[in-house]
This record gives structure tokens, C-alpha cells and sequence, in this order.
């Protein structure tokens, strides 16, 4: 099914009203300073192509600069009271972050439009400075290859003309995925990833020129030329897509996810268990990136999970959720619905609150069990903690340690429920501990 394209015959103008107000302003700002610069600036890629589909905006917007972008993005940090980060002079780009009103992070990057040349398949691009139109070429997909120009009058920012060199949108409402040129993946394999996504988001099929060019670059294993973190970059914005398994079920069937991520493959096991998650309902256990990558990565096993936290350098929460998905799955079938909670406490307390909310979408059997545990078990605590045992007479020790442990398993199982009683409670099981 085609993108719906609500905005196909919009002027230029209108999709800018499409803008929330902060990022209106923020680009006034620097369509101002542009012209101090004596610069042309451009909104360019995704942000046009999401405002022609009226679809939800990212956090990201791209502007193309005919002219020096790292001056720009100094002196507009300077007057907007951002911050100026990731600067790379030698590629013409860099970064500005921005605090809107309601606490939203947003990033305006900004590269000098230029032409690019790449050495060899996979390596970085030796730049040069060229025009918007030739910059526009440079790009992935005919998708990503539009611009609004963005000026300032009267402080207000308005839109010049529109850019649609090689018919983006309407391959958006035809549902075609098109690469610009013929070296285009040779030139960057990751724009196979990148590919996979829009085509996922947006409903694109890949036109037979663009689906030859992908298995070309697959059979010549081009993306083993890519550096273990550009890949990781890319598995990381996939995971932040909002369905991530619809992007691992076409990367399945383009055959991009043995290369990538040896082991893993689309099941029905693996979209049913997606589709809870997914549909979640008001109230159960919240999903998120590292939710969705635990379950897509739920049946690997352990030589697999291993060879993946090998190959990319993972942040620790994402290392630590891949070590615990074999103890998870031990873990599910112990979850019976007679388990006291004492039980279910000892099971589930070694694993983060991620790793189990991956365990309640991977296991339906054990669903009701993990949605207890953290909405109610997780965070409760004994009436008494250590100090209150020391007052009772139990030194610093490994007694008390035990004491704890069982006194917090009385009270998930409601043997103890107040104070009075937990203390009486630790009497007893001191007398008990001591005389054995």
C-alpha cells in the first residue's frame, strides 16, 4: 500500500505552517543569520518528506547551507542559547541543540551543501562544495531528495521555492523506493539499512533497479566493508521506529539480516510476540528500544547472543539484557500461576525491569505473573531494613543478610504485614537461626 501523501500539491509555504511553532521560530533565526552569512538555507530530507505525508516529526532537522554551515550553526547557538556540538569542519557540518519550552530536545544539523566522493565502497566521502541541486544528489533515496528554501522576512520565516529534482514525491504516493544513482549503495552500504526503514515506515517497494543494486552489494558482501559502529548506529534507529519488527521482516526478506545479525530471522513465533507489544493496552508494562531488540533477539542462543555483544560495541544496559535472555527463557516456564510471590521474587529479581517486560511479551503463559512483579512486587519492601535489625540485636553480618531475604519473602507473601509483626517475626527466625 502507497504513502498517503496529504500534502502532494502544497505550496512550499504551506508545508512550512506544518512546522511547530518553536521550529518556525528557530528557523527564522537561522534563515536571518544565513542571509548576515551571505548563505542560502535549505530544509532538506526527511523533515520535507515527512511534512508532505503530515506524518509525526522527529527530533532531527536537517538544513542544507549553500555556504560555511559550521560558521552558521556557531553564531545560531550563540543567539538562540543553544549548544554547539559535533562540529566537523573538514565534511562542512554540525550540530545545535535546543531546549523548546515544553523540555523537548531538539537538533538542527546543518552541512554545506556539497558534492561527495567515495574512494572506495564503504569509506567515508572526500567532499567538495557544490550547489543545493547537486547536493540533493549526493542523497540515498528520491524520497530524501527534497528542499524548501527558508528565508526571514520581517522575522518570520517563509519558504522559497521547492525542490523535487528526482520526483520524491511522487514516488511517496506511488509507493516506489528509488536510489538516486547507480554506485549508490557501492558508494555507502548502509543506505540498505536506511532503505529498509523508509521502506518499512512508509509502505515503499524498492523499483527493480533499486532491488538489483541491493543484491549486488549483499553478494559482494559490502556491508562487511562498514565499521561495526556505523551498523550499530543504523540497528539503533531501526529500533526506535515504531515497528521495528516490520523493518526486521522486510530485512529478512531482502536477505540484509544474515550479514548483519547472523541467527536472527523472522518467524511467526517472533511476530506474534511482537504484535502484544505492539498492541499493548493501556496500563501493561511500557515497551521501548531495548524492549523491542530483546524480543527480535528472544530465541537466539547463547553462542549467538555472545557473537553479537562481540561484534558491536553495545552500551552496558544492552550487553547486560543480551546475557540475561537465556536465564529469561529458563526463567519462563518456572512461572506457574500456584508460584507464591516469594517465588516469583527470587526468579524475576536478578533480571532489570527491561529484561522482564521482555519476558512478559516473549511468554503469554507467564504475562500475568511479570505484570504483577512490576506493578507490584518489584518495589515492595519489608516493614523493617537493616538499622531496625541491628536495634533488634542482629549484628552486621550474614545473619542479617539472610534475615532481610526472609523477612522480604514473609511479607510478599503477606506472612508479615506490619511492624509489630516483623518484629515479632525476626525474633523468631533469629531464635530459629542462631540455635541451629
Amino acid at each position: 500500500m502507497a504513502t498517503a501523501v496529504k500534502n502532494m500539491h502544497a505550496p512550499p509555504e504551506a508545508l512550512l505552517s506544518g512546522l511547530p511553532p518553536e521550529h518556525r521560530a528557530i528557523l527564522a533565526q537561522a534563515a536571518s543569520l544565513a542571509e548576515v552569512h551571505a548563505a542560502r538555507l535549505w530544509l532538506v530530507g526527511g523533515v520535507v518528506r515527512d511534512l508532505l505525508c503530515q506524518a509525526p516529526l522527529g527530533r532531527d532537522v536537517d538544513l542544507a547551507v549553500e555556504g560555511d554551515a559550521p560558521a552558521l550553526a556557531t553564531d545560531l547557538a550563540a543567539r538562540i542559547g543553544g549548544r554547539l556540538r559535533a562540529v566537523h569542519a573538514a565534511f562542512g557540518t554540525a550540530s545545535v541543540e535546543a531546549q523548546t519550552a515544553d523540555g523537548a530536545t531538539l537538533i538542527l544539523d546543518l552541512a554545506s551543501s556539497r558534492v561527495e566522493r567515495y574512494p572506495s565502497p564503504g569509506a567515508l566521502p572526500e567532499v567538495a562544495p557544490a550547489p543545493i541541486e547537486d547536493d540533493l544528489y549526493r542523497r540515498d533515496f528520491s524520497v530524501n531528495a527534497l528542499a524548501i528554501e527558508v528565508r526571514a522576512v520581517e522575522g518570520q520565516v517563509r519558504a522559497g521555492r521547492f525542490l523535487d529534482p528526482f520526483g520524491g514525491r511522487a514516488d511517496l504516493v506511488t509507493g516506489r523506493l528509488r536510489l538516486l544513482h547507480a554506485q549508490s549503495v557501492r558508494d555507502d552500504p548502509t543506505r540498505m539499512l536506511r532503505g529498509v526503514r523508509l521502506a518499512a515506515r512508509l509502505a515503499l517497494r524498492p523499483d527493480p533497479a533499486t532491488a538489483a543494486q541491493i543484491q549486488a552489494a549483499l553478494e559482494a558482501g559490502y556491508l562487511g566493508l562498514v565499521s561495526n559502529e556505523r551498523i550499530l548506529t543504523e540497528l539503533c534507529l531501526s529500533l526506535e521506529e515504531p515497528r521495528p519488527d516490520e523493518t526486521l521482516r522486510l530485512a529478512d526478506a531482502w536477505g540484509l539480516t544474515p550479514q548483519v545479525i547472523p541467527g536472527l530471522a523472522w518467524s511467526e513465533a517472533l511476530a506474534a510476540r511482537c504484535a502484544r507489544l505492539a498492541l499493548t493496552p493501556a496500563g501493561a508494562p511500557a515497551g521501548g528500544p531495548l524492549v523491542w531488540a530483546g524480543l527480535l533477539l528472544y530465541d537466539l542462543d547463547v553462542e549467538e547472543l555472545t557473537a553479537i555483544a562481540g561484534r558491536y560495541p553495545l552500551p552496558a544496559e544492552a550487553a547486560d539484557l543480551l546475557r540475561h535472555l537465556p536465564g529469561l527463557r529458563a526463567a519462563a516456564p518456572l512461572l506457574t500461576p500456584d508460584l507464591p510471590n516469594s517465588g516469583v521474587d527470587r526468579l524475576l529479581r536478578p533480571f532489570s525491569v527491561t529484561a522482564v517486560t521482555v519476558l512478559h511479551y516473549a511468554e503469554p503463559a507467564a504475562a500475568a505473573t511479570t505484570a504483577r512483579y512490576l506493578r507490584e512486587l518489584r518495589t515492595m519492601r519489608a516493614p523493617l531494613n537493616g538499622d531496625d535489625l541491628r536495634r533488634l540485636g542482629i549484628a552486621p553480618g550474614p545473619l542479617l543478610g539472610r534475615t532481610l531475604e526472609a523477612l522480604r519473602a514473609a511479607t510478599l507473601d503477606g506472612d508479615v504485614t506490619t511492624r509489630e509483626e516483623a518484629e515479632a517475626w525476626v525474633r523468631r527466625y533469629a531464635s530459629g537461626a542462631r540455635g541451629s
